[in-house]
This record gives C-alpha cells, structure tokens and sequence, in this order.
C-alpha cells in the first residue's frame, strides 16, 4: 500500500491546465484523475472561489468545455478542508487561503508556480514546491510501485 499525498494546488496550476493540455500543469491533473490514487487535493471554499474568479476573468471563449471539464472534476475529487485558522504569512495577502487550507487539511504538498510568495520551502509540515519537484516525487513513487509488484508476483 503507497501513500496517498494530500495537495493543495494554487490557481495558477489549475488555469494552465485548462489553457494547454499540453504540460505540467495539465499532468498534474491527469494524475489526480488516473486510476492510481497517488494524491487527494484539497480544496476549500476560498480556494474554489478564487479558481473560479481568476477562470471567468481568464479563460477565453474557445476554452470553456476544458474549463467546464476541469472545473468540475475537481469540484467532484476533492476533499473539501474547512479551515479553522487565520494565517497572515505571505507577501501575496490572497495566497493565504492555501496556505490555511494545506495546515488545516494536513497537506503534504503545496504545488505552486509563486513559490516566492510563501514564507518558506516548507510552513509547520507542509512542503512549498514547483510543479516539477512534485511530478518527480509521484513519478519516484510510481516507479517504486512497480519494483514492488514485480518482485512479489
């Protein structure tokens, strides 16, 4: 049995994979929605508000089945964190919603593309990363998942 990381993915992830099927931030969606189970994102209501604000003002015309699509995929597979803190740690005021819903959700993850907005690499336990460092860590634990099977079977 493997870990199941749990995430909280900023807006800026979630808007280019709507933009571009293409990339990392569209893989991160494709592995929250595959059938290997390697992380929950949470979610909370700020957060959804702010993806939802920043996709209406950001998303054209011609991209609205994706975001539609994407929109409500995550809506669905999330765990919805009610977070019970106020945090004021981080240069960009409006990052702080993740910030509260990692803490109080017991994130592993962080997954942003404005790490310099955050305090740290890592606030109380949860780790601020790229993109890149977090496909790296799932790909690691994939890899890891297959040496296990095909030694025991």
């Amino acid at each position: 049995m493997h870990k199941i990381f749990r995430v909280v993915i900023d807006t800026n992830h979630i808007i280019s994979a709507i933009l571009s099927a293409r990339g990392a931030s569209s893989k991160l969606i494709e592995w929250m929605t595959g059938e290997k189970d390697c992380f929950r994102l949470l979610l909370s209501e700020p957060i959804w508000d702010e993806y939802n604000t920043v996709a209406d003002w950001l998303i054209p015309g011609s991209k609205q089945i994706e975001k539609k699509r994407i929109m409500n995929t995550v809506q669905a597979q999330s765990e919805w964190i009610i977070p019970n803190l106020q945090l004021e740690v981080c240069l960009d005021r409006s990052d702080n919603c993740f910030l509260e819903c990692a803490v109080a959700g017991n994130a592993d993850y962080l997954v942003t593309k404005n790490i310099r907005h955050f305090p740290q690499k890592q606030y109380r336990n949860v780790k601020i990363v790229r993109i890149k460092k977090f496909l790296d860590v799932l790909e690691k634990m994939e890899k890891e998942q297959e040496l296990y099977k095909a030694r025991n079977s």
